[in-house]
């Protein structure tokens, strides 16, 4: 996807706030999932079918949220590179359209490079959510690891 003009200034800061606030929301919803789902696999138990099914998509949903945190840890120093270089756009004076120009264009390429990291990372935890671990049937679980819980 490309952004804007490499020299919509506004447009850029926008696309890479919401990037930041994108990648945060991963940083505190997808650890959360991950460890619901690593919780409760354990817990499944015997040689069944169903047990087999569950532990199956369980596997698979922790694989897709593992997934999820890979990518938008992969995004981390892009957007750390892009605010960077969002400091030094802040420093160079108005009248210095070529330098502006050349840091705009770089923003631009990072926050392009960072979006698919993100795209892809919302998509993982998508499906890693589309499994609920508390759907497994209570009669293929052992007993709780924490009975508090």
């Amino acid at each position: 996807m490309d952004s804007v003009s490499p020299f919509d200034q506004v447009q850029l800061l926008a696309e890479y706030a919401d990037l930041r606030q994108r990648a945060a929301a991963l940083d505190e919803q997808v650890p959360a999932c991950l460890q619901r789902i690593s919780d409760k696999l354990p817990r499944i138990s015997g040689e069944s079918e169903l047990a087999d099914h569950y532990r199956s998509l369980l596997v698979g949903a922790r694989s897709k949220a593992l997934v999820s945190i890979e990518n938008y840890h992969e995004a981390i120093p892009y957007l750390q590179t892009a605010e960077s270089l969002i400091v030094q756009l802040n420093s160079h004076p108005d009248g210095q359209a070529e330098a502006r120009g050349e840091l705009l264009d770089r923003l631009d390429e990072l926050i392009d490079a960072a979006v698919g990291m993100i795209d892809l990372a919302e998509q993982c935890f998508g499906d890693a959510q589309a499994t609920d671990p508390d759907a497994v049937p209570p009669s293929i679980l052992d007993a709780p690891l924490h009975p508090d819980a």
